[in-house]
């Protein structure tokens, strides 16, 4: 067994602040340089778009709506950081991302951090690499969602606990504070797991290294910044969900605390108990009901390729039986109870969905690179073989999957610019195939087990620059231009609307700058916000064919209608004068002219 988590050289002020320079210019290339091609993916992208536009639109920061309606799904910090963006630099492609993006590479620094001050430089620097090459935590770094954001205060507030009982004076009290400081801004993102998450994994890992001794590594002095810290908790957290309550008060007609009826609830019941309780709870409410393996496997796959170092990683810290793990390093247990808490959490919901995993990468990235950087210092003295192998193969089964992938996608009708998908999957091809045979070259004739893992890191890194190219492939498709085009051609006096299925165009108010009508019921995730101000929003939903004529006969200029190609006949027959202008992928552009 062995014990990764010991720092064995010296700390330099200046290798730390020219890492931390290094991985945060490596870190923005990787997850901002080509964030700018790839148009925003709806519902997801556009809806955590659309909310802080609104938000400055309005110039209110206390009510998230979306559609001009209320919508507390969740707190609003990361909109709040969007809403900056936006006003710093504009609404376009980099402004909405770079929040998240930022967030994702903050992550990646905070776990270098937190793995050199536990093991080492080394370890720091391969921790980061694992993290930021890690296929999951790769993709929602560049996706616009809120679990980024959670994630990283999740993880950096365990890391300032982990790291912080190993200090003392001014930097343990200060990691004391930080733990707090960044629970608060994780309730502040998604809830009330901000907190709960890192409580219980901290009481769990109490309890499996002795409570007792536990409890005597605090003194006098930290618990006066405990207090301190429950404080910042207080003062950050705590005003917002006050705010929102009195702003949203429930109606007279609302049913009971514990009821499920909608009707006239206000911010309390919907945020604390159909958000927390509910969609955890009831399959009903959370509609989103997974088998309970989803996460376990999610894990694994989330890890690639760094899996497939993570079982030597775990035998070697832990050793081959239990009573052996009971004296394995204090650090890795943490770490340990971290993943297994968090995938057994949200194993346990009833509503599963892939983000709700990611905390759990930088606890993976710090165990492993712990490991790797034990092993690179001792010259890999224990074979890794396999591992060399199967990151080969799996290397050349990413070289030969873009072929494929274009082909399947194309016989779908998924490929609407066929030049652009041939040369990004072929480019991509090619590059692994050379720099695959490379790395399996060094394995086979250098025998050099640092050149290979070191070429392993670059074959990940030029992987991920493809993230974005590809990822166009598999959205769906955008309004941009035509919200463009509409900027560009639209009168005075000229509405928009929406022929159903809201969801296919969650980027359009975003792009347009403006709310529209909608040729249908309000989607389920606004229903709560349509309920509240129901008087004030109804004239712009037309759910009935006879509404939606009755709302196009009545037209005193021009209407622009969008709608999915699948949809055109439906808008024919509510206008036959309905002339098509402009199509992007199987969403078009239809005017129809006032008669």
């Amino acid at each position: 067994m062995q014990n990764n988590f010991i720092e064995t050289t010296p700390s330099s002020k200046m290798s730390w602040c020219s890492d931390i320079i290094l991985i945060f210019v490596v870190g923005c290339v990787i997850y901002m340089a080509l964030g700018f091609m790839r148009p925003l993916a709806s519902p997801d992208e556009g809806r955590y778009s659309e909310i802080p536009r609104e938000m400055v639109a309005h110039g209110d920061y206390v009510t998230p709506r979306l559609n001009d309606m209320p919508y507390f799904y969740k707190p609003p910090f990361f909109y709040w950081m969007q809403a900056a963006s936006i006003k710093t630099f504009g609404i376009n492609r980099f402004s909405l991302r770079f929040p998240n993006a930022l967030m994702a590479v903050f992550g990646i620094c905070a776990t270098y951090a937190a793995a050199r001050a536990l093991s080492g430089r080394a370890a720091g620097v391969f921790s980061a690499g694992i993290l930021a090459t890690s296929i999951l935590y790769l993709a929602l770094g560049q996706i616009i969602t809120l679990d980024t954001t959670v994630s990283v205060f999740i993880s950096s507030a365990l890391f300032a606990f982990i790291v912080g009982i190993k200090k003392s004076g001014l930097w343990r009290h200060a990691l004391i504070a930080a733990f707090f400081v960044l629970c608060a801004l994780a309730v502040l993102t998604k809830g009330l797991i901000g907190i709960v998450i890192p409580a219980a994994i901290i009481f769990l890992y109490a309890i499996c290294t002795g409570p007792v001794d536990f409890f005597k590594k605090f003194g006098r002095g930290d618990w006066i910044w405990i207090l301190i810290g429950i404080a910042l908790f207080s003062i950050i957290s705590v005003p917002w969900h006050i705010l929102a309550s009195l702003d949203n008060p429930a109606y007279d007609n609302a049913g009971g605390i514990f009821s499920k009826e909608w009707e006239g609830q206000g911010f309390f019941w919907y945020y604390i108990i159909h958000e927390h309780f509910l969609r955890y709870i009831d399959v009903d409410t959370s509609m989103r009901e997974q088998p309970w393996w989803f996460f376990i496997v999610l894990s694994l796959v989330g890890f690639i390729p760094w899996v497939l170092l993570l079982p030597r990683a775990l035998k070697d810290t832990f050793g081959d039986c239990g009573r052996r793990m009971l004296n394995a390093p204090k650090e890795a247990v943490f770490f340990c109870i971290w993943i297994v808490f968090v995938v057994f959490f949200f194993s346990l919901s009833k509503s599963k969905l892939a983000p709700y995993i990611l905390p759990i990468f930088p606890a993976l990235s710090v165990l492993t690179g712990a490991w790797f950087a034990k092993c690179w210092k001792d010259k890999f003295a224990r074979s890794i073989k396999i591992e060399q192998i199967l990151f080969v193969v799996l290397g050349y089964l990413v070289s030969v999957a873009p072929i494929p992938i274009y082909f399947v996608l194309s016989s779908k009708g998924k490929i609407y610019d066929h030049s652009y998908a041939l040369f990004v999957c072929i480019s991509l091809s090619v590059i692994m195939l050379i720099l695959t045979t490379a790395t399996l070259y060094i394995m086979l004739v250098k025998k050099n087990v640092k050149a290979f893992m070191a070429m392993v890191f670059v074959v990940s890194c030029v992987f991920s620059m493809y993230f974005n190219p590809m990822a166009i492939l598999f959205q769906r498709s955008d309004t941009e231009p035509l919200a463009k085009y509409l900027k560009a051609n639209r009168k005075t006096g000229e509405d928009v609307a929406i022929l159903r299925d809201y969801n296919h165009f969650h980027d359009l108010p975003v792009w347009l700058g403006e709310t529209v009508y909608l040729f249908d019921v309000p989607p389920l995730e606004q229903r709560f916000g349509f309920m509240r101000e129901k008087q004030k929003h109804a004239h712009r939903f037309f759910p009935t064919a006879e509404q939606q004529s009755e709302f196009i006969k009545s037209r005193k200029a021009a209407l622009w209608v969008l709608c999915r190609a699948s949809d055109a006949e439906i808008l024919k027959k509510l206008s036959p004068a309905a002339e098509e202008i402009m199509r992007n992928g199987d969403i078009l552009l239809f005017r129809i002219e006032r008669k």
